[in-house]
């Protein structure tokens, strides 16, 4: 097979935004009647830290590497599920 025959291009990050996406979902709904500050902190916080824990610890695996491309995806994935889940809520 020819080299990037039935390859999707980017589809790491498309995956990515995806589960943080899911991610900050889950944890905004799960956290709702949690003080404003706590639900915030943990809406946000979460994902965000969780991503970026597993790029560091990606950098010191031999055969994984770490890519901010993918902790900025992480934070967009995270940014759109708290978003949608926020909007959600409100309805």
């Amino acid at each position: 097979m020819a080299e990037g025959v039935g390859r999707v291009p980017h589809l790491d990050k498309v995956v990515h935004l995806c589960e943080y996406l899911m991610l900050a979902w889950c944890v905004t709904h799960a956290s709702r009647a949690s003080a404003r500050a706590a639900h915030l902190m943990m809406s946000w916080g979460l994902p965000i830290g969780y991503g970026a824990l597993l790029e560091v610890v990606q950098a010191f695996i031999p055969y994984r590497s770490a890519d901010w491309q993918d902790v900025l995806t992480n934070i967009a994935g995270t940014a759109l599920g708290v978003v949608l889940a926020r909007r959600r809520l409100r309805e």
